[in-house]
């Protein structure tokens, strides 16, 4: 088994760059080696793999510069090595270079052997003389170059984002991304109690905080080990999650003996959220197409104490109320999206996503959407939700869908009975939810409460 991080690290990003699978899946699939290395180690290991895909841009403009060879035309494993290195030369003080560039060169010569092992030790001995010399593109000539090289955001979307937002807030929202986010976590409010837990979480992390909008978050971070062996985790007294995902559930508000369907529950981040709030009490139903994740979904219920969730198999596009006994008094559809609202956590996104994704997902939204409403009891509330901040996959499928449902309308009667004023503050004057990383400091998400008219 490899010991070495730098190597394990080299793995994961070929194995990803190799592959259709997300980031999560590549490194689950070297889990047991990352594991296995120290504490330090397994710390190294995974800041090289997110420092990386954050700065992959960046590093390669660098690159770019030192290279002879155009680097579409060098082999994948020794870009990412030469990758590695240099992030480590750039962007992590505590990495002297020569260590760097030494242990890069020692994995080159076993693994693509000598020549390549030279032409790396060059690059990057070149690069860490003079990396800081290196000029971005011209900030006048063309801003949206400039955002896509010194942020590592992909040109098309750097395009799209400078010319939604403005240059200004396109920076901001790009340097909050390219940050590592704290972790957050939610109360299990059926066992504990949000202080209770921040005092028993202090004795195994730093930086402890309460969420500000969320009243059941705790943020925390440097876990002295791995979050799983918490003890508090093992007893259920927590979901991680980030705090925009939370308060899309509190929008939901769903309340003690209803019935409620979360569509598209994937692991069950949300409907334990919604248990929560029930009190346990009432009926839920977790379906999703993929039974993998619903299996999932059952063993968290049970860790967090939950014995109202009900899964159930199910392809939303074709599903009708045939499929159920009932209507249900509340639906949440967390649709599936580009991601692009939560690349903070998941940097593997904006390599992977292009502009045709967007109108894609979009298409697929607003079909889904219609299909969830069908399932809704007259009375009834249905919140949509997608951790995007694209007005294609936001606004656009609501307005589509209430232009093509005139038995829904957009329900602005939101009350939290905790932190309200924080909450609402987050709802446009049309109704809609929406957080930024950049303002927020929580993911990028946005939700719609949509309710369907009783008819007289």
């Amino acid at each position: 088994m490899i010991k070495n991080p730098r190597h394990i690290a080299l793995n994961v990003l070929v194995s990803w760059h190799n592959s259709s699978q997300n980031l999560d899946k590549s490194m689950e699939n070297l889990s047991l080696e990352i594991s296995s290395l120290a504490k330090n180690d397994r710390n190294l290991c995974n800041a090289l793999i997110f420092g990386v895909l954050r700065h992959r841009g960046s590093i390669d403009w660098t690159l770019s510069t030192f290279s002879k060879t155009p680097l579409g035309k060098i082999n994948i494993t020794l870009l990412y090595l030469l990758r590695i290195a240099l992030f480590q030369i750039q962007y992590m003080d505590r990495v002297p270079a020569f260590a760097a560039i030494n242990t890069t060169v020692d994995i080159a010569k076993k693994l693509l052997g000598k020549k390549a092992a030279g032409f790396i030790n060059a690059v990057l001995r070149n690069a860490a003389d003079n990396f800081s010399k290196v000029a971005f593109p011209d900030i006048k000539k063309n801003k949206s170059k400039f955002i896509s090289i010194k942020f590592s955001l992909p040109l098309w979307l750097s395009k799209k984002w400078n010319h939604a937002f403005g240059f200004e807030q396109v920076c901001s929202l790009c340097q909050q991304i390219n940050t590592i986010p704290q972790i957050t976590l939610r109360t299990n409010t059926l066992k504990n109690n949000r202080q209770s837990l921040a005092k028993e979480l202090s004795f195994v992390a730093k930086n402890i905080q309460l969420t500000e909008y969320a009243s059941q978050g705790i943020s925390f971070t440097n876990p002295s080990i791995p979050i799983q062996e918490f003890e508090t985790f093992k007893l259920g007294l927590f979901q991680i999650q980030d705090e925009a995902a939370q308060i899309v559930t509190d929008f939901l508000a769903p309340v003690p003996n209803e019935k409620i369907l979360d569509a598209c529950a994937g692991l069950g981040g949300k409907t334990g959220h919604i248990a929560q709030l029930m009190e346990n009490k009432g009926t839920i139903i977790a379906s999703d197409v993929d039974p993998k994740k619903l299996e999932s979904l059952e063993i968290e219920s049970k860790r967090l104490g939950i014995d109202i969730i009900h899964t159930k198999p199910l392809n939303l596009l074709k599903t009708s109320i045939k499929n159920f006994d009932f209507y249900f008094d509340r639906v949440l559809i967390d649709a599936p999206c580009t991601g692009l609202g939560v690349l903070r956590r998941n940097p593997d996104t904006k390599w992977d996503r292009s502009k045709n994704d967007i109108a894609r997902l979009s298409g697929q939204q607003k079909k889904m959407l219609n299909s969830a409403a069908n399932l809704v009891k007259p009375g009834g509330l249905l919140v949509y939700a997608v951790c995007s901040c694209e007005k294609e996959e936001n606004e656009d499928v609501i307005h589509h869908f209430l232009n093509k449902r005139k038995d829904f309308s957009i329900d602005k009667d939101f009350k939290s009975n905790n932190y309200d004023s924080l909450i609402t503050s987050l709802i446009s004057g049309e109704g809609f939810l929406k957080t930024y990383p950049d303002a927020n400091n929580m993911d990028g998400f946005f939700a719609a409460r949509l309710k369907r008219k009783i008819k007289s």
